[in-house]
C-alpha cells in the first residue's frame, strides 16, 4: 500500500494529528485485508513479505483488528515462542516496529525478539493493562503515532524498575486526565501533595528554582535537558504526554507517559 508508506516516512512527534487523520483516511479509503499464512505456524498480513516495513503483534486478534485499521504488513509471533521465520523476516525490512500489550507479555515479547537477534527500531506499547486487541481501529492509528526508538524504549524500562512511592503514582494517576491538553505542569513532593501548577513553559525554570520536588507531571514531551536537571534535583518521577528523543534515562528516575499511568 503506497499511500501508507508515503505516510509513514512523513511521521514524526510534531505531526501526530496530522498522521492520525491521514492515517484514518487511508483506512477508510482501504479495502479491509485478510490474514495469511506466511510459514507453519506464522499468520500475517498480505503485504507482511512485499512491504519494506513491518509491524510485529501477539496473536490473530492483533492481525485482525490492523486489518481493519488499514495495516496490512504485519505478522504475529503467536506468543513469546518467537518463529525463526518471523525473526527472519526483519532482517529484511528497512524498518520494524513492535506494538506490544500494555502488559508484562508485551514487554517479553519484546526482549525475546530482541534475544533471537530480531531486527527492532521502534516499539510502541498500548496503555497500561489494555490489550492491542481490544483497541478501536482509531486507537491503533494513534498508538503507531506514539511509536518510540529502541534507544528510548529500553531505556525508559530499564528505569521502570525503580521504586516510586505509592502515594507519588497514586497521585500522578488522578493527575492524568485534568492534565490533557492543559500545556500545564504540576510539581509534587514526595507525599503526592502538590507544591505547584505551572505552565509547561516555565517548567524547567521553576524545577531550578524549587527544593522538594519528587514528581512531575505535565502535558508535554519530556526531554534529555529536563531529565538531566529533574535528576540533578532527585526527582523520582516524571510522566508527560509524550517522550522525546533521549539518549540516556538517569537510572534513579521513573518515567512514563500519561497512557501509562493506570
Amino acid at each position: 500500500m503506497e499511500r501508507a508508506k508515503d505516510i509513514m516516512q512523513k511521521w514524526s512527534a510534531s505531526q501526530r494529528s496530522e498522521v492520525i487523520q491521514m492515517l484514518s483516511q487511508v483506512s477508510e479509503a482501504s479495502e479491509v485485508g485478510r490474514i495469511v499464512s506466511l510459514a507453519p505456524g506464522v499468520e500475517g498480513g498480505p503485504e507482511a513479505e512485499s512491504s519494506d516495513t513491518l509491524f510485529i503483534v501477539e496473536g490473530r486478534a492483533d492481525l485482525t483488528i490492523l486489518l481493519r485499521a488499514g495495516v496490512k504488513n504485519i505478522v504475529a509471533t503467536n506468543g513469546v515462542n518467537i518463529p525463526q521465520y518471523v525473526v527472519n523476516l526483519t532482517h529484511k525490512k528497512r524498518e520494524v516496529t513492535v506494538l506490544a500489550d500494555g502488559d508484562r507479555v508485551g514487554d517479553m515479547i519484546v526482549k525475546e525478539l530482541l534475544r533471537r537477534g530480531a531486527k527492532i527500531d521502534y516499539v510502541s506499547k498500548a496503555p497500561q493493562g489494555m490489550e492491542v486487541e481490544e483497541m478501536k481501529p482509531i486507537e491503533i492509528l494513534d498508538l503507531i503515532s506514539k511509536r518510540v526508538d529502541l534507544k528510548t524504549y529500553l531505556a525508559t524500562h530499564a528505569a521502570l524498575k525503580q521504586v516510586v512511592p505509592e502515594n507519588l503514582l497514586n497521585k500522578a494517576s488522578e493527575l492524568k486526565e485534568s492534565i490533557r491538553e492543559t500545556f500545564m505542569a504540576v510539581l509534587l513532593d514526595s507525599e503526592g501533595e502538590v507544591i505547584e501548577e505551572a505552565p509547561v513553559s516555565q517548567l524547567f525554570q521553576r524545577l531550578n528554582e524549587l527544593d522538594s520536588v519528587a514528581g512531575i507531571v505535565f502535558d508535554g514531551i519530556v526531554t534529555q535537558r529536563l531529565l538531566e536537571l529533574a535528576s540533578a534535583k532527585g526527582v523520582k518521577l516524571i510522566v508527560g504526554e509524550r517522550i522525546g528523543s533521549l539518549e540516556k534515562i538517569p537510572r534513579d528516575i521513573v518515567v512514563k507517559t500519561l497512557d501509562e499511568l493506570r
